[in-house]
C-alpha cells in the first residue's frame, strides 16, 4: 500500500493536455461508472464528514473519497478542510494507495472549469476572474497554458495583493493583458467569459442585465450568481438530482446534463446571443479517476492508454 502525498503529486507535473484528456473521458463515460450517493455526516457546529464512494469497473478499481471539515482543526493552525482518497483494487479489495485529496480536489476542478471553456464558449476575447487562491491560480495554469498564443485581455477583481500576485504569476504571457477592476460591474460588463472561485458571496454580484448576451458564467462554488439562474437561457449541470434541490430549478428556461452536451446530444447555444451558466458539482468520480491515473504515474501499475483526437482541447 502507497502513502501518496500533496509533494509527490505536484512534483508528477501533471501536464495540461493529461488534466484535460482525464476530465474529458470521465465527464463523456459518465455512464461507465459507479457512483452512490453520498454519505454526510453532521457534527459539531458547522463541522461535517462527507463519504463518496466511486466503483471504475473498467479500470478495476473502487475508493473512497472522504472530506471533512473541523473548526477545531483550524483553530490549532491546520487545515479547515482536509479530504483523503482511498484507492482499493477491484479484484482483491487490497488497499492500493491513500492519496492527498487536497490537491487532487484543486486540479481535478480547474481542469473541470477549463474543460467546460473548451467545449461550452464557442470564442472569448475577454475574461473576467474572481477569487485568485489555490484553485483560481490552477485554472490560470491550465487555461493560459492551452490557448496557447491566442490574444485576450484578462480582467481581474483587486482583493488584498491577490490580482498583483497572479499577474506577476504570468509576466512571460505576451499575449494576455491584464485590467484590474475595484468594483463587480467593471470587473463583469462587456465580458464572454466569467470564471468565479470565490468560495463565499454574501449577495449576488451584479444585477444580471450587466452580463452580456452570449456571455458564459462559470461559478467554480455556486455564488454570487443566483438570479441569473431565472435570467440565463441555459443552465448546464453536472449532476441533475443536485441541481433538482436548488431554489430555481423549476424556473429555469432550459437544464441540460454535462454529458448530453459533451456527445452532441444538445448544443450548449441555440443562438449567438444565448447566455449561459456552467455549474460543476463536483462528481467523485472524477477525484477517484485522478487518484487511479496519479497511482499509475507513481508506480507505473496502470499503462496511461486514454488517447482522444488531439484536437478536442485546442
Amino acid at each position: 500500500m502507497k502513502i501518496i502525498d500533496f509533494n509527490e503529486i505536484k512534483n508528477l507535473k501533471i501536464s495540461s493536455k493529461m488534466h484535460l484528456e482525464w476530465i474529458d473521458y470521465v465527464l463523456r463515460n459518465r455512464d461507465r461508472f459507479v457512483l452512490p450517493e453520498k454519505v454526510r455526516i453532521p457534527m459539531e457546529g458547522s463541522d461535517y464528514c462527507n463519504i463518496m464512494s466511486c466503483l471504475l469497473p473498467d479500470e478495476k478499481v473502487f475508493g473512497l473519497k472522504v472530506i471533512n471539515r473541523s473548526e477545531n482543526r483550524r483553530n490549532a493552525g491546520g487545515l479547515n478542510m482536509d479530504a483523503q482518497i482511498f484507492l482499493y483494487d477491484y479484484n482483491t479489495s487490497d488497499l492500493l494507495a491513500i492519496l492527498d485529496g487536497n490537491l487532487i480536489t484543486t486540479l481535478r476542478t480547474a481542469a473541470v472549469a477549463v474543460h467546460s471553456i473548451i467545449n461550452f464558449v464557442d470564442d472569448y476575447e475577454i475574461v473576467s476572474m474572481v477569487g485568485l487562491g489555490n484553485i483560481g491560480t490552477a485554472i490560470g495554469d491550465i487555461l493560459f497554458d492551452v490557448i496557447g498564443n491566442k490574444h485576450i485581455t484578462v480582467k481581474l477583481y483587486r482583493y488584498k495583493d491577490h490580482a498583483e500576485r497572479f499577474m506577476n504569476r504570468y509576466t512571460d504571457r505576451n499575449n494576455i493583458d491584464f485590467v484590474i477592476c475595484d468594483t463587480y460591474d467593471d470587473l463583469m460588463k462587456d465580458s464572454d467569459l466569467i470564471i468565479s472561485s470565490v468560495s463565499y458571496a454574501e449577495k449576488d454580484f451584479c444585477d444580471p442585465e450587466i452580463y452580456k448576451p452570449g456571455c458564459t458564467i462559470l461559478p467554480v462554488h455556486m455564488r454570487g450568481f443566483m438570479e441569473c439562474d431565472l435570467a440565463f437561457d441555459h443552465i448546464i449541470v453536472s449532476d441533475m438530482h443536485r441541481a433538482q434541490g436548488f431554489k430555481y430549478f423549476k424556473e429555469y428556461k432550459k437544464v441540460s446534463l454535462t454529458d448530453d452536451i459533451l456527445n452532441g446530444n444538445i448544443p450548449a447555444r441555440e443562438k449567438d446571443s444565448d447566455r449561459v451558466l456552467v455549474y460543476n458539482l463536483g462528481l467523485a468520480i472524477t477525484d477517484l479517476y485522478y487518484a487511479y491515473k496519479i497511482f499509475g504515474l507513481s508506480s507505473g501499475k496502470y499503462v496511461d492508454d486514454f488517447r482522444p483526437d488531439e484536437n478536442f482541447y485546442v
